[in-house]
């Protein structure tokens, strides 16, 4: 097999775009331990519909917003394979992976087999409580497995250093770094400190996509863009073109939004989803924000009315 450099890697998959972080649908209906079951037919429906958008865009299945920690490593494998089926080449699959080393690279490996384009590494907190060598020994052994792309994830709990970015730029199947620590300035230190030899995918929605971008950023990771997609892309094609007043707009657009998903929780992007007829259903993980107030981890009918009232006069329903 002819090995690519990593600049050739990373062109050929090319992280520029607007990341969404896939709901999970679930159903109604509970498995043997008392969970809600996935709905692989609503996967696949739901991916077939976001991959028909035009635009720059990569489906992220099972990350934060998708329920990772509440779902088992074969769980993931299956969302993966519906949602590699839904897309049919038309859009990059990432599905997340994590976990001890051997379970992560097990995942990673079955990404590969059902034809995902890339793994996103959530952290691990045993791993990061070890330091940055375990960070990189882990990180190591998933790229020593696979012949697809990665994501490292830098969090508030795994601060990522500029070092061992550095060190990340040099695997060749490192596709991104993924920032989610809010860290504006860092993304522009990141960027210098690897001459832009690896993209930069960056956290906190819509709303912080003008400084991300600005700072030298080429893609976002976004949940409400399982409701918004044709804006969430408006906006990434207004920052990427260095249009900055054009982007301020559709950053304010989606402020509300962004509020209205802080009162009622993740839920309101399930049930977002049902509004447009694509499967949403509960949310199963308890890490997961959700609000009490408005129906737990399924909005309640009030909650609903509210919600649809909201996304007809947003333009989304």
């Amino acid at each position: 097999m002819v090995r690519k450099k990593p600049d050739t890697f990373r062109k050929t998959f090319n992280a520029c775009g607007v990341y969404v972080f896939v709901m999970t649908p679930m159903k109604t209906t509970r498995n043997r331990q008392g969970k809600h079951e996935i709905d692989l037919e609503g996967v696949e429906k739901n991916i077939r519909y976001f991959s028909g958008v035009k635009g720059e865009k990569t489906m992220v299945l099972c990350g934060g917003s998708g329920e990772f920690y509440a779902l088992s490593p074969a769980e993931v494998k299956a969302v993966a394979k519906a949602a590699v089926a839904g897309a049919e080449g038309r859009c990059k699959i990432v599905s997340g992976i994590g976990g001890p080393t051997k379970t992560a690279v097990k995942m990673a490996e079955a990404a590969q087999d059902v034809g995902c384009d890339a793994v996103l590494v959530m952290p691990h907190d045993p791993v990061v409580k070890r330091g940055e060598k375990a960070i990189w020994d882990h990180h190591r052994a998933i790229a020593r497995a696979i012949d697809i792309g990665f994501l490292p994830f830098r969090a508030p709990h795994q601060p990522l250093s500029i070092d061992l970015v550095k060190r990340f730029a040099r695997i060749k199947n490192v596709v991104a770094i993924k920032e989610e620590s809010g860290a504006v300035d860092w993304v522009r230190t990141g960027c210098r400190a690897t001459a832009n030899t690896v993209p930069f995918i960056t956290g906190g929605g819509e709303n912080m996509v003008p400084y991300y971008y600005l700072a030298g950023a080429v893609g976002f990771t976004t949940g409400m863009a399982n409701l918004s997609l044709s804006m969430s892309i408006k906006l990434h094609n207004a920052a990427i073109q260095g249009r900055w007043q054009e982007a301020m707009r559709f950053r304010d657009y989606f402020e509300p939004l962004t509020e209205m998903r802080r009162q009622l929780g993740t839920p309101m992007l399930k049930a977002g989803l049902e509004m447009m007829g694509l499967a949403g259903g509960p949310v199963r993980d308890t890490r997961v924000l959700y609000a009490p107030s408005a129906g737990g981890n399924v909005l309640n009918a009030a909650s609903r009315r509210r919600l649809r009232r909201f996304l007809k006069a947003k333009g989304v329903l």
